[in-house]
């Protein structure tokens, strides 16, 4: 686990400021279901866009959004501002898990090499989707078990609220509580860490982008672009034997990721 600070180079305050109203105004036009506002994650709007695989899909995709929101999501995947904070958690990455920045830079780019119809979310940046909370987002202990098991995912936080009094991030297993304020990023193996937030005040603001990949992708890519269910129907029995060997020593090539370069 690891944050960010608020980047104190010219003219980060008016990036910080326009993603803010950028969500702003995705919050206050998309049209959302109740299960988008009330969710295992917290009562709060999300939106997903960028790649996954899994619930149902039979090969990689685009998240889906109805017309009238993935519209307000490729105006999000356009903005400069935006564009710039995703290079900016990129370089975090990269950074403080160099090993990791490549392995899930080379297998996004595998799997757009494999599926020439799809699109890359943000150019520099290694992580496949996102999702953006709005508005008044913090969440209920939990953790996102569709993301790669030892990939750190990052959020970063925007808005108008006092991080002094609500706002900071809960780790549950590592024991930590930590202030997130605006224009932070946090990075954070969100998978098997639960994790939640504080609440807000009723009078504040408080939107975050989280960056993730999704584990999917990452086993339609080692079973050689096909599922679990359609590798393991077509695997000779040698195969088969080999895969659940590389499926139990996962924790240890996800240990290796975490280290610095040598």
């Amino acid at each position: 686990m690891a944050l960010i600070p608020r980047p104190q180079s010219p003219g980060w305050d008016d990036v910080i400021d326009s993603v803010d109203r950028r969500l702003q105004y995705i919050g206050a036009q998309a049209r959302l279901n109740s299960s988008q506002c009330d969710h295992r994650r917290g009562q709060y709007a999300t939106l997903p866009t960028g790649l996954g695989f899994g619930g149902g899909r039979t090969e990689p995709g685009h998240y889906a959004n109805s017309a009238h929101n993935a519209r307000l999501m490729d105006e999000f995947l356009n903005d400069q501002a935006v564009q710039l904070v995703a290079r900016f958690v990129d370089a975090g990455l990269q950074t403080l898990f160099p090993k990791l920045h490549r392995f899930l830079e080379n297998l996004l780019e595998k799997i757009l090499v494999d599926n020439p119809d799809l699109k890359r979310m943000f150019a520099g940046c290694c992580y496949g989707a996102c999702h953006v909370n709005l508005l008044s987002a913090w969440t209920r202990p939990h953790q996102d078990y569709f993301n790669i098991l030892f990939a750190m995912c990052c959020a970063f936080s925007v808005g108008n609220f006092d991080h002094t009094r609500g706002g900071h991030l809960i780790a549950w297993e590592f024991g930590v509580v930590t202030e997130f304020p605006p224009g932070t990023a946090i990075f954070l193996p969100s998978a098997w860490v639960t994790h939640a937030n504080v609440p807000i005040e009723s009078h504040e603001r408080r939107s975050s982008i989280a960056f993730f990949m999704s584990s999917g992708l990452a086993r339609w890519y080692h079973n050689g672009y096909m599922s679990d269910k359609s590798f393991q129907e077509l695997a000779t029995d040698r195969q088969l034997q080999s895969w659940k060997e590389a499926r139990s020593k996962l924790w240890e090539v996800g240990l290796e990721m975490l280290l610095p370069d040598s």
